[in-house]
């Protein structure tokens, strides 16, 4: 990767120094033809005319044909080194989403390695309560042991299928409940998904547009997100404000309603 840098490097300064040595060749160039076509012939008035008078015709001639040449062959050089160094479009789009795919990727992978060890500390916890309540009802309550091993079987399985709906980290289908988590745990990502505009109002990057048509394919709609959204802002349409101003509105509610609901 450093000698892939260094090499980018050594390149952009023998253009940076073909581009000055061309601007610089074509002024003395010019400089010189000039004088040249200047010490062989003079003007004069005729009247109301100027006449050029030649002292040698041929020097003139030659002088004049070089500060042609030169001016020619100066600007064709500049603009395409200038071609040359200003990336495409395409060049430009490509280098931004290998940014992007990068930057996606080690996100991706520390949010996995978060998600897993939470998940291994909650089994393990789980596990040890169940070990823990199990020895306390076969002591006391032999009866109600059935019944309290199915209603935590029960609290596992609905909390995997949460999981599983989940919009961001899930792989299963996404809910109608999954909707109003995704807006208040990830307000920007709901907001851009909603709007199809970065916070900045830019349009959505091709790697966004790709991770958002999954999450659609999973059953994420952008009705029934209007629905949570609206409902949660207490608005009966979106306004026409910028798209941070929405996220920043958005954003002061979320922490509203989970304060409320933590008090609950």
């Amino acid at each position: 990767m450093m000698n892939g840098e260094k090499m980018s490097q050594n390149y952009l300064n023998i253009y940076v120094f073909a581009l000055f040595g061309g601007l610089v060749s074509t002024l003395v160039g010019i400089f010189i033809f000039y004088s040249g076509v200047s010490d062989s012939s003079y003007l004069s008035y005729m009247g109301s005319e100027i006449k050029t008078f030649y002292l040698d015709k041929n020097k003139y001639d030659l002088y004049l044909y070089g500060l042609v040449y030169c001016l020619t062959f100066g600007t064709a050089m500049i603009l395409i080194l200038a071609v040359i160094l200003i990336p495409s479009t395409e060049q430009i789009k490509k280098r931004q989403n290998t940014a992007l795919l990068n930057s996606s990727g080690t996100k991706d992978t520390s949010l996995n390695s978060e998600v897993s060890n939470q998940s291994e500390s909650t089994s393990s916890e789980s596990e040890t309560n169940l070990d823990e309540d199990r020895s306390n009802q076969i002591e006391l309550e032999p009866d109600l042991e059935s019944f309290e091993i199915e209603e935590e079987s029960n609290d596992s399985i609905d909390e995997s299928n949460e999981n599983e709906s989940d919009v961001v980290y899930g792989t299963g289908k996404i809910t109608d409940s999954s909707h109003r988590s995704f807006i208040l745990t990830n307000p920007d990502s709901a907001v851009k998904f909603l709007l199809r505009k970065e916070l900045d109002g830019r349009p959505l990057k091709s790697s966004q547009d790709e991770i958002y048509e999954e999450w659609q394919k999973r059953g994420l709609s952008r009705g029934k997100l209007r629905k949570h959204f609206l409902k949660i802002m207490e608005w009966d349409s979106v306004p026409e404000l910028e798209v941070i101003e929405i996220y920043n509105k958005l954003k002061d509610k979320v922490y509203e309603v989970k304060h409320s609901e933590d008090k609950q």
